[in-house]
């Protein structure tokens, strides 16, 4: 029982084990490389080439990039600095030390991708090897290691158990679905009480963090379809689709901080509960669907429970109960409506979103 645990435990991480094995086998190489290649401070190498490896090929792409971008960019100015100001005391030391860092540190305020700029400036200027070598040597060899470190952390990334970004997006989607469901369900299970609050606030948190991650690897998606690396649809309308269904089950929540009215319940409470069920099971059916590559489940059922809540909307509006409401209750009401037509719209682009992933990884898998 308890190697069953293990294995299993072992299954749910696979992700952050190849993560860890291409780590390792990242540092290893630029470790030999850079003992062959004889160079000074190896170590720099190896440090970069952990650095860049990330979850996925578009976010090693982008690290390494980084910081490469950074590195020649603050070697540059690092060395005309140092060469255009003397400083053999501690007071020049410090003025050199602010000229250099001063632009650096704005333009990696301006543009995140050059924040290694001002790091690699302060290295040239203050480190003592720097002095021994002279600023041009040492810059030349901080550029070859960052360089070296950053070649192999990204071949690794390509080569060694590649993790596209758009296969982990669909791993992040997939939570994000679980939890609208998990949401759907404690939003709608209970129409004459209002939602549990601390389990809400639970959920939501869930969502959002899910939600952060498919937001983070929209770019990595991007980056590696302007660089040829995959051939998989543009990530944005599905992260945009995933935004809008939280909208919709945001806008059903303020319907229903308080209960129905019950003169609208006796009409609707049913079908409203044949509609969460609809609309919860094709929640997991999705979700299952992008885990497995398939196509997605079909809207049926989920049409013909919106078609029984319509009608039960005809006969409450037709009975004259609405009348006897309040203006809060009547709006409460035809809000709930159209939140749900909303949110049967945006099922239907998650259904196309989730074939667009089913082409692409048969495309890729019959490629």
């Amino acid at each position: 029982m308890k190697l069953r645990r293990i294995t299993d435990w072992l299954q749910g991480q696979r992700a952050a084990i190849r993560l860890a094995l291409r780590t390792m086998l990242a540092g290893l190489i630029t470790f030999t490389l850079a003992h062959l290649l004889e160079l000074p401070q190896g170590y720099w190498a190896v440090l970069t080439s952990v650095i860049v490896m990330q979850a996925s090929v578009g976010g090693s792409l982008k690290a390494g990039l980084d910081r490469m971008l950074g590195t020649v960019a603050g070697a540059i100015w690092g060395v005309s600095v140092t060469l255009a100001i003397p400083h053999h005391d501690t007071l020049t030391l410090g003025l050199t030390l602010a000229v250099a860092l001063t632009p650096l540190a704005l333009v990696a305020a301006l543009k995140p991708n050059y924040r290694v700029a001002p790091v690699t400036a302060i290295i040239v200027l203050l480190s003592t090897t720097g002095v021994q070598l002279g600023p041009v040597r040492y810059a030349i060899d901080r550029v070859l290691e960052i360089g070296l470190g950053c070649l192999v952390g990204f071949a690794v990334s390509l080569l060694v158990l590649p993790a596209r970004a758009h296969g982990l997006l669909a791993e992040a989607a997939e939570e994000v679905i679980l939890a609208l469901r998990d949401l759907l369900e404690l939003l709608l299970q209970e129409t004459t009480r209002s939602p549990d609050g601390t389990a809400l606030a639970a959920t939501h948190l869930r969502l959002s963090q899910a939600l952060s991650r498919v937001e983070g690897l929209v770019d990595e998606v991007k980056r590696e379809r302007a660089n040829r690396l995959t051939d998989t649809p543009d990530a944005e309308p599905f992260a945009r689709n995933l935004r809008r269904l939280r909208h919709d089950l945001t806008a059903i929540g303020r319907t229903v901080t308080e209960p129905l009215p019950q003169p609208a319940r006796q009409y609707l409470e049913e079908a409203m509960g044949d509609l969460r069920l609809a609309i919860s099971d094709y929640l997991v059916g999705s979700a299952a669907s992008i885990r497995g590559r398939r196509v997605p489940p079909s809207l049926e059922s989920v049409d013909k429970a919106l078609l029984a809540f319509r009608d039960s909307m005809d006969r409450l509006r037709q009975s004259g109960t609405l009348r006897d409401l309040g203006i809060d209750e009547v709006e409460q009401v035809f809000s709930l409506a159209f939140a749900v037509q909303q949110l049967r719209g945006d099922l239907g682009d998650l259904a196309d979103r989730v074939a667009e992933h089913a082409k692409s990884s048969n495309t890729s898998q019959s490629g």
